[in-house]
């Protein structure tokens, strides 16, 4: 009677034959050896899901068998009445199997439909992300994500494969400049992540386009805006606007008027961010966590720079800022009764230009330097305070919600017009994400200018896109100084 087989032995088949069939779906142009061995494996594949079945059926029914536990009772030869203490068969003990969120991506899935690949897909990923240790909101903001974009199962599969500690490891010897000390899983793993231009992609769990910042983050108007994201080869959002339609009252038996609205298009670019990291080679030869590392540097260079881009970026080759949105906007801007001066009137006049559909949901938007000023009402800009500078800056104004920050215009001066604060609806100001995108190529040595020599350093270079824009101006009110000159 030949031996049967354990399910360990039938997976290491399956591994092999799973391989073949990936070969050849990676493959440009498989050679008629390769495509003969995948056909082959491929009709191999499912005897051997079904014998693995069986033999994992068998295990636990042994494991089942050795966790059974009698106790034994006394009888004399013959005596066929019950003891005080019987012999017992307890109930199997319940018997867990840790379930492998990377099946999917080694599975035959020809047979799934397209929901159920999505399903499979999904689960596998928030699976797979359970065991790492995330920044506070990323868990929440990964789940969103792979619910809005779950049925792009290139994508999917993606983040998925960037998750396997094969790629990390692998991920974490090439940034080191050990790629030849891959072994060939490793290599193969990572082949998932290389993008067009030769670099590798973050692991999932360190990329931090897929890590939506939080509101209490310096990247403080992402917190407050519409976050829309893309994937696949898209590079612009596109959307619509419209005025509303507007309703009137009809007569009993009467033709109704058209009241449809106008619609008109909405669309926000995304632009290619860089950053260059550089060490000595005897400084990165003492990094250790370089993973961890990578992550701070990652995050910390992409909301900085974010950040002054959604207050005040130009545009032209980044994202358009929302001051930059209202600039020239004669219909969102209010100018200052008196050059430098902030009043109580000033605040009103711009509470009161917003339309009332935006002004209930109106958000602050200024630098602390003018919510200083705000504080001293009446005062001018630089001038002593009027108040008791003891006390905190007000964190409402008119009743709405104060945001700070660093990065909106801070200049005020008496010979130009300059953007004071801004105060409207910002989920009409969008940004625009591409998760999942980040990559990152070693560079072994740099040559230095002077003779085209090395110079003795290595570094990282990191390449993401975004963008943001403002998709409806009249939900927004620019206060801006009103020039003395």
């Amino acid at each position: 009677m030949a031996r049967k087989r354990k399910s360990t032995e039938i997976e290491a088949d399956l591994e092999i034959r799973r391989s073949a069939v990936l070969a050849v779906e990676d493959a440009e142009d498989p050679s008629d050896e390769e495509l003969t061995r995948a056909e082959t494996a491929l009709a191999e594949i499912p005897d051997l899901e079904v014998e693995r079945a069986a033999a994992i059926e068998r295990e636990d029914e042994i494991e089942r068998l050795r966790g059974l536990s009698f106790t034994e009772g006394a009888t004399e030869p013959g005596d066929q009445r019950p003891t005080d203490v019987q012999r017992r068969r307890p109930e199997a003990p319940e018997v867990k199997r840790n379930v492998d969120p990377f099946d999917v991506l080694r599975s035959n899935t020809s047979h799934m439909g397209e929901k159920e690949i999505v399903r499979a897909l999904a689960d596998a990923n928030l699976k797979a992300m359970e065991d790492k240790e995330m920044p506070e909101g990323y868990e929440d903001s990964f789940k969103k994500m792979i619910k809005r974009h779950g049925k792009d199962v290139s994508w999917a599969k993606n983040l998925l494969g960037r998750q396997r500690p094969e790629y990390a490891e692998a991920w974490e010897k090439a940034m080191t400049g050990q790629e030849m000390l891959l072994s060939d899983v490793e290599r193969a793993a990572i082949a998932v992540g290389t993008n067009t231009a030769g670099g590798y992609l973050v692991p999932t769990h360190l990329d931090p386009t897929l890590i939506l910042t939080n509101s209490g983050a310096s990247n403080v108007i992402r917190g407050i805006s519409r976050v829309v994201t893309l994937t696949g080869g898209a590079n612009k959002w596109n959307g619509v606007t419209t005025a509303g339609s507007t309703a009137s009252w009809d007569a009993e038996l009467t033709e109704v008027s058209d009241d449809t609205p106008p619609v008109g298009p909405a669309q926000v670019p995304v632009f290619s961010a860089k950053s260059l990291i550089m060490a000595s080679i005897e400084s990165f030869e003492d990094i250790t966590g370089l993973a961890s590392d990578v992550q701070m540097l990652l995050a910390d260079s992409k909301d900085r720079l974010e950040a002054v881009a959604h207050a005040t970026g130009t545009g032209s080759g980044q994202p358009t800022g929302i001051v930059t949105a209202l600039t020239g906007v004669g219909a969102s801007t209010v100018s200052l009764a008196t050059g430098a001066t902030i009043t109580l009137a000033d605040l009103q006049a711009v509470w009161r230009a917003l339309g009332v559909r935006f002004r209930g949901k109106g958000t602050w938007a200024m630098n602390p330097l003018f919510h200083g000023a705000i504080q001293a009402l009446g005062t001018a800009v630089s001038a002593s305070y009027s108040t008791d500078i003891t006390q905190p800056y007000t964190d409402r104004l008119l009743g709405r919600p104060v945001l700070e920050s660093d990065e909106m215009p801070s200049l005020q001066q008496t010979t130009t017009i300059d953007p004071i604060l801004v105060y409207g609806d910002f989920s009409n100001f969008v940004i625009v994400d591409k998760p999942g995108s980040t990559s990152v190529e070693f560079i072994p040595h740099f040559f230095n200018t002077s003779n085209n020599l090395p110079d003795g350093r290595r570094g990282w270079y990191m390449h993401f896109r975004g963008g943001s824009d403002s998709v409806n101006d009249a939900a927004f009110r620019l206060l801006v100084d009103k020039t003395t000159a």
